[in-house]
């Protein structure tokens, strides 16, 4: 079974056990994420089974976005409702402008510290494995981008907003690093991944849909081939000759380069329209990275 899947993840269990879910249901071994999910959010996870497993350091890059629930006056060591409590701090209420002053200026080029309990690797061990076992160590801060951030509703003691972001934006921190700036510290309570690149939640499908799909034999109506995953990838059909060499992984001239000069990579079609590779543009010349043929 190829092809990417939009699984609309539920909430109190982790994305390693929604692959695990999928992979029993489809019975399909090879299934990897495009980035994980935190066991408190729900939302769009998006699965790459098969072949289209070799896609998915293209569909992780894409940008998230999030709908979050922030709750004033409390910090944890998660970051998020999960954790245990480390501090409760009394505060005059805030006016809704301040928020929105606060929430704005994390807006752009921000740098942000991943926090502890993350599946970042540290000499080999996920830091959330160390940070149970009280061996934490601060992670190194790292150059995030938030395209758009909104406030959409407040009700102390809770802030409802939403972000839009690039990869490797943990909306926990953001939230901690709002409510620092605001003088009571915060913590996440509520996040609901609404996109990640171009699959949206309005066209995920739960675990149970999907098992309905199964059983009923149409699970294809559920996957998204690669070449559609890709699609953001200005797309090039090759001859019969260029087709052999790029299969072999020769370099070819970028024989359109008007159609790609909007993106470093390119889709190559063989003759007959089907995906051939994933090719980058260089100096000239199209340099393929993934053959699938």
């Amino acid at each position: 079974m190829d092809g990417i899947l939009n699984i609309h993840k539920p909430p109190r269990i982790t994305s390693h056990d929604v692959v695990l879910k999928v992979r029993t249901i489809t019975k399909e071994k090879r299934i990897g994420h495009t980035g994980t999910l935190d066991p408190l959010a729900t939302g769009v996870l998006v699965l790459c089974l098969g072949k289209a497993t070799r896609i998915a350091r293209y569909l992780e890059a894409g940008e998230k976005e999030y709908q979050a629930v922030m709750r004033l006056g409390i910090t944890t060591d998660t970051l998020d409702a999960e954790g245990h409590v480390l501090a409760i701090t009394s505060y005059t209420k805030p006016e809704t402008q301040r928020i929105v002053d606060v929430l704005q200026g994390f807006k752009g080029m921000i740098m942000q510290q991943p926090p502890a309990y993350s599946a970042i690797k540290v000499s080999g061990v996920p830091s959330y494995k160390l940070a149970r076992k009280g061996e934490e160590k601060p992670l190194a801060y790292r150059s995030v981008y938030i395209s758009h951030i909104e406030l959409t509703s407040y009700e102390d003691p809770f802030v409802y907003f939403t972000v839009r972001c690039s990869k490797g934006t943990y909306v926990r921190t953001l939230c901690a690093d709002a409510g620092k700036a605001l003088g009571m510290g915060a913590h996440v309570t509520g996040l609901v991944r609404t996109r990640s690149g171009h699959f949206t939640i309005d066209e995920s499908v739960t675990l149970d849909e999907l098992c309905g799909m199964v059983e009923q034999g149409c699970v294809e109506q559920a996957l998204t081939s690669s070449d559609e995953a890709l699609s953001e990838f200005p797309a090039l059909l090759l001859d019969e000759d260029e087709s052999k060499r790029v299969v072999h992984g020769n370099h070819i001239p970028d024989v359109c380069a008007e159609m790609s000069g909007s993106s470093n990579r390119v889709r190559l079609h063989d003759p007959t329209g089907r995906l051939l590779a994933i090719a980058r543009i260089e100096a000239g010349m199209l340099k393929p990275e993934i053959v699938f043929s």
